[in-house]
């Protein structure tokens, strides 16, 4: 089926509190040092360092940097949904072919053109990169081959609903092949809105971009100039926007909230959230004889009271919804909600399996995820089921939970797909499964996700897969954590996409 969605304009996600005040207004960070007034130069606060501008080398966390000059094939929107890009078309052939539509005309920084060719020599190098944090997306492209002077085809290994999405990231950013030879990372030549400017940049400190008169959609460059400052901590970075000395930051801890709600900024929030839930490893009682019975799952799933934790750990922010999805996602499932906190029949389910005095269960956990663990621990104590937690080492629970010996962790998910995080934590056979436990009718859904040949069927799948996982009791949300942004209130047009923790520079004006 062939895909085309025509462009639309960008739609702000958002909340306005008040209005800023006019020094705040006039003041932002220029490549030099001195401050703008409304002069064209969108200032960023970055979480982290630069590390490379090679995009086939570069991990998420270095995604803002590159994005400036690599425009991808695909545009992610914030509801979840895709729009043209480079590609202005795209079909799913079968569940392994996928062709993409090049727009005509398009010129790379350097007056290359950006056509098919351009296209396959991209995909065929990131093919050739056993180094590149994006190996595992390209390892299953089994072929790349220009079809006609317009038409680019991917035969891939496995089937895969991810496609849209990794093109509208750093898999999707699309390289002058004739930069491939010279040194992209620190010489990046892209046919994104903007090109790097070296000169003005500092290693650890900023990096500078200045707006790309050849760019295909000039429509969405909207200031002269992108800084990008290296503000690795929280502090300083709250201190940056509240001083005006940047426009946007990541806001780092709901704790910030209270301050940096003052009025005189915008926190912009993120449609898909960051998830903290009960991971069910023993999904049929191998280890804890009790987590092999459905009404024993139900009944954990149902004595978690998420408005308290949202109050009491989250600052009254988050979402309280059973859901793994939220209701702005393409895999939101509204008949979970009947999963809300209800103890009585939580108490009442277990008495029906025989466990009317309850059992006892271990939590691993360490740092910020033990707080998450105590309220769980503490929700179903008054259920009669006792949680001992035990601390592990930091960077380790991962490893612990996938040893064979443990039944159940409280985690967090963050920065997933529905197939990835699915794949990785859910599957028969993953890294999450050392039991190698039933899992029911999950594999089955999720192969009629992946080889369905629409986007509208593959949603649809994937709702499906984890309405089941959450049914069955071997995924239970505990909290959902919003990411935000904050932003001067001069800034317009800024928003964030499923995959963004900070805004792409495109749509945003200074007022």
């Amino acid at each position: 089926m062939k895909t085309h969605r025509p462009q639309r304009p960008s739609r702000r996600l958002g909340i306005l509190v008040g209005a800023v005040s006019a020094a705040l207004a006039l003041t932002a960070c220029s490549g030099g040092g001195s401050e703008a007034s409304g002069d064209g130069t969108l200032t960023i606060g970055a979480a982290t360092n630069l590390q490379t501008l090679d995009p086939q080398m570069a991990a998420v966390a270095q995604e803002y940097y590159v994005n400036p000059v690599f425009d991808t094939l695909i545009h992610a929107q914030p509801d979840g949904t895709f729009e043209p890009g480079l590609a202005e078309e795209w079909e799913i052939v079968d569940p392994v072919t996928f062709e993409l539509t090049v727009r005509p005309d398009v010129v790379f920084s350097d007056g290359e053109p950006m056509d098919t060719d351009a296209v396959v020599a991209n995909f065929e190098r990131g093919m050739g990169m056993e180094a590149s944090p994006s190996a595992a997306f390209y390892s299953n492209i089994a072929g790349v081959e220009a079809v006609d002077d317009s038409t680019v085809r991917l035969t891939l290994s496995e089937p895969t609903t991810d496609m849209l999405s990794q093109l509208s990231r750093l898999p999707g950013m699309m390289m002058s092949p004739a930069s491939f030879e010279a040194n992209p990372e620190t010489t990046p030549i892209g046919a994104g809105g903007w090109t790097y400017d070296a000169a003005a940049s500092n290693a650890g400190e900023v990096q500078v971009y200045r707006a790309n008169p050849d760019y295909w959609d000039t429509d969405r460059v909207g200031v002269d100039t992108v800084e990008i400052r290296a503000l690795e901590d929280a502090s300083a970075a709250t201190n940056a926007v509240l001083d005006g000395q940047v426009d946007v930051i990541e806001m780092r801890s709901e704790a910030d909230r209270s301050t940096l709600d003052n009025g005189s900024l915008q926190l912009i929030e993120r449609a898909n959230a960051n998830v903290y839930y009960v991971q069910i490893m023993d999904t049929d009682g191998t280890l804890i004889e009790p987590m092999g019975d459905e009404r024993v799952r139900r009944a954990l799933n149902l004595a978690i009271d998420r408005e308290s934790v949202m109050k009491g750990l989250q600052f009254g922010q988050g979402d309280p919804s059973p859901s793994f999805w939220l209701e702005e996602t393409p895999y939101y499932d509204e008949d979970l909600e009947d999963l809300a906190y209800d103890p009585e029949e939580a108490r009442d389910l277990l008495a029906e399996a025989g466990y009317a005095d309850g059992f006892s269960v271990t939590f691993p956990s360490f740092g910020a995820i033990t707080e998450v663990a105590e309220s769980v621990q503490q929700m179903w104590g008054e259920i009669g089921v006792e949680v001992t937690i035990d601390q592990v080492e930091p960077g380790t629970l991962a490893d612990v939970m996938r040893n064979g010996t443990t039944a159940m962790a409280v985690t967090l998910a963050r920065g997933f797909t529905a197939e990835s995080h699915y794949d990785e934590r859910h599957a028969p056979g993953s890294p999450y499964d050392p039991l190698g436990t039933d899992r029911g009718d999950v594999a089955e859904l999720a192969d009629i996700a992946l080889n369905a040949e629409t986007e509208e069927g593959q949603a649809e799948g994937w709702r499906d897969v984890y309405s089941y996982l959450i049914e069955q009791g071997y995924l239970m949300v505990v909290a959902h954590q919003i990411p935000v942004v904050v932003a001067a209130e001069h800034v317009s047009g800024a928003e964030l996409s499923p995959s963004d923790n900070l805004p792409k520079p495109y749509d945003i004006t200074l007022d």
